[in-house]
């Protein structure tokens, strides 16, 4: 009887594991392309070095990308420091030394200097070689369009400017990064945005990272042939260190649908 019993109550724990598995879904990564942003080098430039960069890779705001080299840009430097030490003959102009100084800077950022690389060419009263090409936003790289050695040629100009730049790089914000999975249209019908879920990525050296993640919407529209229905997910987390977010990146996601449903 004993024997009975307890052969009874691993069958019942058993099934309440069962249970407690929750069911998953096939879903993919994708971005809003509407949260993207672009580095742009608007000089004529030579890419000097790259900082190990790999689509999907995490960034935060102000990583240096890549250093570049440019023969037009140093000769730019060069006449504001020349402008910067001839204070004195600058005032016979028909705008001030103040104004001129400001729109000289102006210039150098237009062409992809930092207020650092600025700071530091004032200071050393030196043409810097390299400048480097930093992140604007924190997000993750989503393309990238450079190589070692890659000659960057940016078209026309008006004025001192540059009418268009090169697109090296693009960057998707952290809020960029959105999850679509796929569900029966029973199932899709149980959520409502806001709901809890979990999307799961594979990862080469972790296997697999679970990662939060709430209901955004789900869409009405119901696949006839296979009564199928999507529904898109927001990550509420940001991966571990290493683990890359990729457009087309496909996934699992399980959904926490709470009370009564969770028993169906």
């Amino acid at each position: 009887m004993f024997g009975a019993a307890e052969a009874g109550g691993q069958a019942h724990d058993h099934h309440d594991d069962h249970e407690a598995t929750p069911v998953r879904f096939p879903a993919i990564l994708s971005v809003d392309a509407r949260r993207l942003v672009n580095v742009t080098v608007k000089i004529n430039a030579r890419i000097a070095s790259l900082n190990n960069l790999y689509v999907g890779k995490p960034v935060r705001k102000g990583d240096v990308l890549a250093e570049i080299e440019s023969a037009e840009l140093e000769t730019v430097q060069g006449t504001f420091l020349a402008l910067k030490s001839n204070m004195d003959a600058v005032q016979a102009f028909s705008m001030t030394t103040n104004e001129k100084m400001i729109d000289a800077r102006m210039n150098l950022a237009w062409r992809g200097m930092s207020d650092e690389d600025i700071e530091n060419l004032e200071a050393k009263q030196q043409v810097l070689k390299r400048i480097r090409i930093k992140a604007p936003v924190s997000g993750f790289l989503y393309s990238l369009n450079l190589v070692n050695n890659q000659i960057v040629n940016t078209g026309g100009q008006v004025g001192q400017y540059a009418v268009v730049g090169t697109t090296v790089a693009t960057i998707a914000g952290h809020d960029a990064i959105q999850v679509e999975a796929t569900l029966p249209a029973r199932e899709a019908a149980k959520l409502k945005p806001g709901q809890k879920a979990t999307v799961y990525l594979a990862d080469a050296e972790r296997g697999e990272v679970a990662m939060p993640a709430r209901v955004q919407r789900v869409y009405a529209f119901v696949n006839p042939v296979n009564q199928k229905q999507r529904v898109r997910l927001k990550l509420t987390g940001k991966p571990p260190a290493g683990v890359a977010l990729l457009a087309g990146l496909l996934a699992s996601a399980s959904m926490e649908t709470g009370g009564d449903e969770d028993a169906h």
